[in-house]
């Protein structure tokens, strides 16, 4: 147990929020940052780096003016952190709907889910800016027709030349690697204006189909969108599946997986090369991803491999019948009979057809550079931590740490200090460590208002405290229809991507939150459940292209539905129905 202490006056927290976007949410944010950051991915990379280049896109997108996102750098208007935890700006997107025309109702739909709990946009008296409004549909127009997106392919190019140029660290000192890590830290301004652009610009697809279904046919427009097709976060999992063909192939493999898989890749080397060498492609291809990987200080699978291992001894027990690409194939055609449905309804309407045509191009192409936008940044940020890990894994060795991780818990500021003279600053570092770990049992607000005053930390509720009563058979659970579909399994409450041991194949996955690195789970999974989530938010995405039902937004979803519970998952309707418990 934590004998750290949380305070009003966090050392990465935002010394304050931008009055004029003065609404932040954690919707979205968990699917970046679902857990409390580490002091140095906030200090070294998040506060410095990425906030300003969030706050930059948006003005490439034509949603703020240039002059709005760089107004006040001390609190960027994109997002903020507040006790430990990353928020993202509600005002900045609603601005989007407001100078476009569609209204910021529209955009909380998309983004946010009409959460009855955000506070209304209020109107400014900038909110009408001309020039910001003409800019906004020149990139709404462009959203709908472009079949290129020269400045994403250009943050590739930087980002796989970053990752296949990685130095050699055994010739490397540990001033050296810090540097080398501190280096990488300013990229993220320039890969945030891919990785913006495309998650905000995917809304628009959407709203488009949206606007043309006939309401009568009860239809909603993710059914019509299906999957994209190139969509690079769910790639492993099809990698992964491929490894778990040959495992489930091979009797010695399988006897190996059966006995578990902790310190399984020095064995696989010396008794397995054919395999091993697989293995190392797949993590010299897919290696950045990992349980929060938008924080530095987490592991990904090319520092902890045991969890992509984890994950095919998972799939290892699916039949064929159950890869990937059946099931896409079948989301497939469930989308294509949606879009025939609505075709007829819509047939001798020339305009219409038109629109819903343009409109469901551009959802699939923008769904698919929303997460390349997101891959990118992580190869970089992978880059600085493989190099910190080893600055880590020195002074674990040495005495200086506990483990290599805490390095994570350094600012900035000490890790000068931490390679001149470590002596100087383990302490507080280890100190620093248990005081963060406390931050992970808070529940958080959903919503902040800049304008008001601020919360104290002892005045946030435990999620400790939490005696939340679970759902009884015959309820339904209503949220948010992501993917459609309908699917019964059994119930199982998965809290962290790495701790699926007791997760089978045909579970139903509940989870508080995803990002890509629970991708490869979705294949074991019969459906999702997510507590946060909105449209087009990274569950949405990866479950529509895997071809599986999921249901996003049901709050307190892994202490609404009981671990083990059978229940039945419509994506359509957005339902849970507690079949039976026990």
């Amino acid at each position: 147990m934590s004998t750290g202490q949380v305070s009003d006056d966090w050392c990465i927290d935002s010394a304050k929020l931008n009055e004029r976007f003065p609404v932040y949410t954690r919707f979205n944010a968990n699917d970046v940052l679902p857990d409390p950051i580490t002091p140095l991915g906030a200090d070294l990379i998040w506060n410095p780096h990425i906030l300003p280049g969030f706050s930059n896109a948006y003005a490439q997108t034509g949603s703020i003016s240039v002059t709005e996102a760089n107004l006040d750098m001390d609190a960027p208007p994109a997002a903020g952190f507040r006790y430990g935890h990353m928020y993202v700006n509600v005002t900045t997107a609603r601005l989007t709907g407001v100078r476009s025309g569609l209204g910021w109702e529209a955009v909380d739909a998309s983004f946010f889910g009409s959460h009855p709990d955000a506070p209304p946009h209020e109107d400014h008296p900038d909110d009408g800016d001309p020039v910001v409004a003409q800019r906004l549909a020149e990139r709404t127009q462009w959203t709908l027709t472009t079949s290129t997106f020269p400045e994403l392919e250009e943050d590739t190019r930087v980002a796989d030349r970053l990752r296949s140029q990685r130095p050699d660290f055994d010739d490397m000192s540990n001033a050296a690697l810090v540097t080398y890590a501190r280096s990488l830290a300013p990229y993220q301004r320039l890969t945030w204006r891919g990785e913006l652009i495309g998650g905000t610009q995917a809304a628009v697809g959407p709203a488009v189909v949206g606007s043309v279904i006939p309401p009568e046919l009860g239809i909603n427009a993710l059914d019509l969108v299906g999957p994209a097709g190139d969509v690079v976060s769910a790639q492993p999992s099809f990698a992964l599946w491929d490894l778990s063909r040959v495992v489930r192939g091979d009797s010695a493999l399988m006897e190996l997986f059966d006995a578990g898989v902790e310190g399984m890749v020095p064995w696989l080397k010396e008794h397995h090369p054919d395999f091993h060498q697989k293995f190392q492609s797949f993590l010299r291809e897919y290696g950045y991803r990992g349980p929060s990987e938008w924080d530095l200080g987490a592991d990904s699978w090319e520092t902890k491999p045991e969890l992509p291992l984890a994950l095919i001894d998972r799939m290892r027990h699916l039949p064929d019948d159950q890869s990937p690409s059946a099931r896409r194939s079948a989301g497939l055609l469930a989308s294509e009979s949606a879009v025939a449905r609505v075709s007829e309804a819509l047939a001798g309407n020339e305009e219409a057809l038109a629109t819903l045509r343009m409109g469901l191009d551009s959802a699939r192409r923008f769904a698919g550079y929303r997460e390349l936008g997101k891959s990118n940044c992580i190869k970089v940020i992978n880059e600085a931590r493989v190099a910190l890990l080893e600055v880590g894994r020195r002074l674990t060795n040495e005495g200086f740490l506990d483990h290599r991780r805490q390095v994570f818990m350094a600012l900035d500021q000490e890790l000068d200090r931490l390679v001149l003279q470590p002596e100087l600053v383990t302490g507080a570092i280890k100190q620093r460590e248990k005081d963060w770990e406390a931050y992970f049992d808070l529940e958080v607000p959903l919503f902040l208002d800049a304008r008001l005053p601020r919360v104290p930390v002892a005045d946030v509720p435990r999620k400790s405290a939490d005696a939340r009563a679970a759902a009884s058979p015959g309820d339904v659970l209503t949220a948010i229809g992501a993917a459609a579909g309908t699917a019964s399994g059994r119930a199982r409450i998965i809290l962290d991507p790495s701790a699926i041991s007791e997760f089978e194949p045909g579970d139903v996955l509940v989870a508080p939150q995803t990002d890509p690195s629970w991708t490869p789970l979705f294949v074991v999974a019969s459906a999702v459940v997510v507590g946060v989530g909105a449209p087009n938010s990274h569950a949405m995405i990866v479950s529509r292209e895997l071809g599986i039902p999921c249901i996003a937004g049901l709050e307190g979803a892994t202490q609404l539905i009981p671990d083990g519970a059978m229940v039945t998952v419509d994506g359509s309707a957005g339902t849970v129905t507690i079949d039976s418990v026990g």
